[in-house]
């Protein structure tokens, strides 16, 4: 008995890796060119709905698209100067989430990806976009929901809720 209590006061005493996130920000992205010439943007609109119209440009799999951008930042303090948030997106309907350079899954309801923060502190500013399509009414509303977490540990969440516009009714 004194050893599993010597041994639960060890397993308490061994420094824990945290990270706190605050100030989280989701919606819609302005981007705006820097002097540099890289692109800066901010979560400009904080909302979960976001209307997919084919008024912004972005790459998708190598190729010019009509699409919409939002996304998400945070600021954030770590114990250590390199931590990885693990994430996981979940989508109410089949997607094909992808980069500028490829497609990396075919009609997927889920997907998981790491976020690696840089430093015991920061902030962090992811921008997303959305490849515009018309879809039928009732397949029109994408939920997505990203969890991130940490060791096993939550850290934040977010729900955006993707508005595809539906093709307009044909008058005879």
């Amino acid at each position: 008995m004194r050893l599993i209590l010597i041994f639960s006061l060890f397993l308490l005493a061994l420094p824990s890796q945290a990270v706190d996130i605050t100030k989280v920000k989701a919606g819609l992205v302005c981007r705006n060119p820097a002097a540099d010439g890289k692109p800066e943007g901010w979560v400009c609109h904080e909302t979960r709905d976001i209307l997919v119209t084919d008024q912004g440009r972005c790459t998708y799999n190598g190729a010019p698209r009509h699409c919409s951008w939002f996304g998400f930042s945070f600021d954030y303090r770590a114990d250590t100067d390199r931590t990885v948030l693990h994430c996981v997106a979940e989508n109410s309907r089949p997607t094909s989430p992808g980069n500028p350079r490829e497609i990396i899954a075919e009609n997927v309801t889920s997907s998981t990806f790491d976020i690696p923060l840089k430093g015991r502190q920061g902030h962090f500013f992811n921008p997303m976009y959305y490849v515009f399509a018309v879809r039928e009414p009732d397949d029109a509303v994408v939920v997505d929901t990203m969890t991130c977490s940490h060791e096993g540990v939550v850290v934040f969440r977010n729900t955006f809720n993707l508005h595809l516009p539906t093709a307009p009714e044909r008058t005879p």
